[in-house]
């Protein structure tokens, strides 16, 4: 149902357009699936339109990642929600210009959909190259925007002069800054204290109940090919350094080597990326005892049958912001042993939920999946806790934000609870 404003329009709807690089295509149909089932939950409330920039590929490419790309049509519908796929040229050795270019993507675009949709507000995801290149439209087209920091836009740009002093700009411009996790929210204040006081912490890190809930765990391990004793970790991740999987085989291996985990336990890999090669020929080595499978990408849909299956989900991360497969885990009940990095200490509660381990020590690591490996966890305690982290939930604060920024706060509040 759409939230009733006193819109622009006239129509009494809020009309969002939502900007990001941050969102599924047919290139990369599992990218940022929390951005999308944010967007979902939102359209339920308000009228959407989403652009999605991808990077320019050349006519004639040499890359199979260029060539899919190139496949991408500028114009798709996803989830019953117009999704326009601009192209931006990201220059090599020169991403400081990305904002500039960015901002000639999503122009046009924003331009007709202010003419057409007659938008009320921009959402932005992301705040390099997203957000600055918004920033920069916003400003010609004269309408107010929202940006939502993910964390590794953050982490990276924000210490590099060229990209920080272009965020700086765009985040003081902004009606709102949104953090994903409060451990972000002290970085931002601390990176640019002239914001501080307009930066919100609303997670972009949910679950559909409908989708994630307990199942039967025994019918699942016979079902998925796996001992109905069996002790199962389960990563779920792209295959890049900083998710760390090489530390959690480090601590496999211990676990391995310490006659804890034998030859009927798992542990299970969900996800693809450029470390898959390099990962498999380590965990192909005699000393795993053929323990370790790589599941490749797994639809959303099929996620929840791979947690229940699970005694504990594992990330090993340098760092994260608020990962939305803690919470699917938390949400089936199933624990979660993670390193203490970004907003993780937030959602794991230790010796409630799941345990925390040392960033960067497979021995920290070792250790705690051996406790939680060997205790009891109280499932139904642990999905209880996560009531707060419904997509609808994580929807309607994003929505306040959203109408406060355009002066619709009051109207927006009361339709939405109806």
């Amino acid at each position: 149902m759409a939230v009733t404003t006193e819109s622009s329009s006239g129509s009494g709807v809020l009309r969002v357009a939502v900007v990001s690089t941050f969102y599924p295509n047919t290139a990369m149909p599992l990218r940022t699936l929390f951005v999308r089932n944010l967007v979902v939950a939102l359209a339920e409330h308000a009228a959407l339109s989403v652009i999605a920039p991808i990077p320019y590929a050349p006519p004639f490419p040499r890359r199979p990642h260029w060539a899919r790309l190139r496949g991408v049509p500028k114009l798709e519908e996803r989830d019953g929600l117009p999704v326009y796929h601009p192209r931006f040229i990201a220059i090599p050795k020169a991403g400081f210009l990305n904002g500039f270019t960015y901002c000639w993507a999503v122009l046009p675009l924003l331009a007709a959909l202010r003419r057409s949709m007659k938008i009320d507000v921009i959402h932005v995801h992301c705040a390099y190259p997203d957000a600055v290149g918004v920033a920069l439209a916003a400003m010609l087209l004269r309408l107010p925007f929202v940006v939502t920091a993910h964390g590794s836009d953050i982490n990276i740009y924000a210490r590099r002069p060229l990209f920080g002093r272009q965020l700086r700009w765009a985040l003081r411009r902004a009606g709102a800054v949104i953090a994903v996790s409060a451990d972000l929210r002290r970085k931002l204040a601390a990176a640019f204290p002239e914001i501080a006081a307009r930066v919100e912490h609303i997670p972009c890190a949910g679950a559909d109940p409908r989708v994630f809930r307990p199942l039967d765990r025994v019918k699942l391990r016979h079902e998925l090919g796996l001992a109905a004793g069996a002790r199962v970790v389960l990563f779920i991740g792209q295959l890049v350094p900083v998710k760390r999987v090489d530390l959690l085989l480090a601590a496999w291996r211990v676990l391995l080597a310490s006659g804890l985990c034998g030859a009927d336990d798992r542990l299970l890999l969900v996800g693809e990326g450029p470390l898959h090669g390099e990962l498999a020929r380590t965990a192909g080595t005699g000393e795993f005892r053929g323990t370790v499978r790589f599941l490749g990408g797994v639809a959303q849909a099929e996620l929840p049958r791979w947690l229940n299956c699970a005694d504990v989900l594992c990330l090993a991360s340098d760092n994260e912001g608020t990962p939305n497969v803690v919470v699917e885990s938390l949400v089936v009940g199933r624990p979660v042993v993670a390193t203490s990095v970004g907003g993780i200490p937030e959602l794991v509660i230790p010796d409630v939920n799941g345990l925390l381990a040392t960033p960067g020590d497979s021995r920290s690591l070792a250790d705690a999946l051996a406790r939680a490996l060997t205790r009891t966890w109280d499932a139904q305690q642990i999905s209880s806790g996560m009531t707060d982290f419904s997509w609808q939930a994580l929807a309607k604060r994003n929505l306040a934000v959203l109408a406060r920024v355009t002066g619709r706060l009051g109207r927006v509040a009361h339709a939405s609870d109806q």
